[in-house]
């Protein structure tokens, strides 16, 4: 039995979250907070292992209300209820990097929820359940922390073929990144701990709905000191720049006259029920690079992202998946692994050391 803490000031949507939560497969107790102080209280007296937060509320925010439910109870994990708009989305990137394990967009009006409640029924038995959830604690990361230089030790992952791993991925001329639930924080990890002179482009697929894209290029621009961006349709991809793919549209690549370009596909549909797709841009990868290109499959529920990066693999690409224990959820790098398109798994600090060795 779970103890999951609806807090929101609205009436409506708690209804409406309490009658998602009706499908759970075993008898939980919910709590309803109408206010942040309410579900502090509440979490004093109770122990939460789900709480799922509203951002505009009285007395405080939901960024607020997350530091107070950590300080109460590391444990407790956080479901952010986000709003569909510019500003929902910087705030949903602050929540996932301040401890919220993942986050829902709020249905625009009634048509939308029965959508709503049937994607928040699936989040939450993934997190309850534990089904490919690790609940990795990111550490977040202080300013005077991202300015000194990150030395990560290397384990056992890279030194046994240290090599040749460092050997295929200098002769990359580009990263492919497939990424999903958990990915934020670990996306600003890595590109904050670059060095400063890494120059291999990098396309990244971060599954995300489109204004969160353009922001998450924002912030990570900003933290990292570096050039990252929302890929735009049939730019010439350049040496150190980041590509972030546009949400609800697959990021391809091409190459006309020895020259590779950003191609950005519209009509094409949801590919394992994600727009972007890890498998278009793997496959994409596969056949213009070949071997000149390296694959990594990172924290994410599902299965997105296997298939190309086997097509990678077969191509001669270096392919690399996120270990299990550094992973906010196993499923994408699991499902990779098993079908033999990964051909070495590395934690975050070692894929990290491993990039910082070109």
């Amino acid at each position: 039995m779970k103890r999951i803490l609806i807090v929101d000031d609205s009436e409506l949507m708690c209804e409406v979250i309490r009658g998602a939560l009706r499908g759970l497969e075993e008898d939980n107790v919910i709590f309803v907070a109408t206010n942040p102080l309410i579900a502090i209280r509440k979490a004093n007296l109770f122990k939460i292992d789900l709480a799922l937060i509203d951002y505009e509320m009285p007395y405080m925010n939901g960024i607020l209300l997350i530091d107070y439910l950590k300080d109460i109870n590391p444990l407790t994990k956080i479901l952010m209820v986000s709003a569909y708009t510019e500003p929902g989305a910087q705030i949903t990137l602050e929540a996932l990097n301040r401890g919220a394990i993942d986050y829902i967009l709020k249905p625009a009006n009634k048509d939308e929820f029965n959508e709503f409640k049937k994607d928040l029924l699936e989040k939450v038995k993934g997190i309850i359940f534990q089904k490919d959830y690790a609940f990795v604690n990111i550490k977040r990361t202080t300013t005077s922390e991202k300015s000194e230089k990150k030395v990560f030790p290397v384990t056992c992952g890279i030194d046994n073929n240290r090599s040749h791993l460092i050997n295929k991925l200098k002769e990359s001329k580009v990263i492919a990144i497939g990424i999903s639930t958990g990915g934020p924080p670990v996306l600003e990890k890595i590109f904050t701990s670059l060095n400063k002179d890494f120059s291999i482009p990098i396309l990244v697929v971060q599954h995300m709905p489109p204004t969160f894209t353009k922001a998450l290029a924002e912030r990570l621009s900003k933290v990292a000191q570096r050039q990252v961006k929302e890929a735009e349709d049939r730019e010439k991809i350049e040496n150190g720049v980041i590509y972030i793919a546009k949400g609800g549209t697959h990021l391809a690549v091409e190459k006309i006259l020895g020259k590779y370009y950003v191609r950005l596909l519209d009509n094409i549909e949801k590919v394992n029920n994600h727009k972007p797709s890890c498998d278009i841009l793997f496959s994409s990868v596969a056949e213009w690079y070949g071997e000149n290109a390296t694959g990594i499959i990172m924290t994410g529920m599902g299965s997105d992202g296997a298939n190309g990066l086997f097509e990678m693999k077969k191509q001669g690409a270096l392919t690399i998946a996120q270990s299990k224990e550094s992973c906010v959820v196993f499923g994408m790098p699991r499902v990779a692994i098993e079908k033999g398109a990964a051909e070495v798994v590395l934690s975050v600090e070692e894929i990290i050391d491993l990039l910082n060795r070109v």
